[in-house]
């Protein structure tokens, strides 16, 4: 029994040793084809993603849309903007509605009751749908509804809205098709009576110029504000962080910010006064 047990696994031994050459070649072989499978796909990978993103990110819009019943006709911008930010819900489902409020009186004197700096968003039925360039208030009119947050804020004047400071944006060169041109920051203001000047990124400097009365109205790389480009308003500042008006959002405009958390999202900021 001994000699039958044994002599098998005699030849098991000797059949792993066998034909090493072999072996390393079958190996190197298996190597490279797993190398050029991993590549293969990873180059495929790279090249399709942006599709293959956009195919999931119109599965998800229509998810969304389908579940609030919103008509397929419906801009694909409009759905992206409900996509990314259920505030925007009432402007996005009265898109079909938008006629009316296109050319109504805007009143602001709600919003100019109290003493602090009136937060407008961009996307407000009063003003959302009217054109800004190639969009409109509601999609890219981040630029126009800071300045006016700042523009009541130092003047109290409230024939001036998103809407009417659209107007003069496009009027004098101040929109681009990237969406709102940094000139208006210190060049436009200056045509409405405003003073504003290029400030640098310090949490001391900002400071400064905030006690001093001045509004800081800063341009927001893809982060807590924006996937893309967006304008902020800052308005004060106490031992918890920053106040900001964000006209996009109301929750991110209810939260204080401390200085390293907005810093690394800033890439430029001016401050405005009168």
């Amino acid at each position: 029994m001994s000699n039958q047990t044994t002599a098998p696994q005699a030849r098991k031994r000797r059949r792993k040793r066998k034909h090493p050459v072999l072996h390393f070649i079958k190996t190197c072989i298996n190597t490279c084809v797993t190398i050029f499978f991993f590549f293969y796909l990873g180059t495929t990978a790279y090249k399709y993603a942006p599709y293959i993103f956009s195919f999931v990110n119109e599965h998800r819009t229509a998810n969304i849309s389908e579940q609030l019943e919103v008509p397929q006709e419906y801009p694909k911008e409009f759905l992206e903007l409900l996509e990314k930010n259920e505030e925007a819900k009432d402007f996005v489902l009265n898109y079909q509605n938008r006629e009316s409020y296109m050319y109504d009186e805007i009143d602001l004197s709600t919003e100019l009751a109290g003493e602090k700096v009136p937060l407008l968003m961009q996307w407000d039925k009063r003003w959302g749908y009217n054109s800004y360039g190639k969009s409109c208030i509601g999609l890219s009119g981040c630029g126009p509804t800071c300045l006016t947050m700042a523009y009541l804020y130092f003047t109290g004047d409230d024939t001036m809205n998103p809407r009417s400071m659209a107007t003069f944006c496009e009027k004098n060169g101040y929109y681009t098709t990237g969406g709102t041109s940094w000139s208006l920051w210190t060049e436009g203001v200056s045509q409405l009576g405003l003073t504003g000047a290029t400030i640098s990124l310090s949490e001391s400097t900002m400071e400064s110029y905030l006690d001093g009365g001045s509004l800081i109205i800063c341009s927001m790389k893809p982060g807590d504000f924006t996937t893309t480009g967006h304008f902020i308003l800052i308005y004060d500042y106490d031992e918890n962080g920053f106040l900001v008006n964000d006209p996009n959002r109301k929750s991110t405009s209810s939260q204080q910010w401390d200085y390293n958390t907005l810093s690394h999202q800033i890439k430029n900021l001016w401050a405005l006064s009168y």
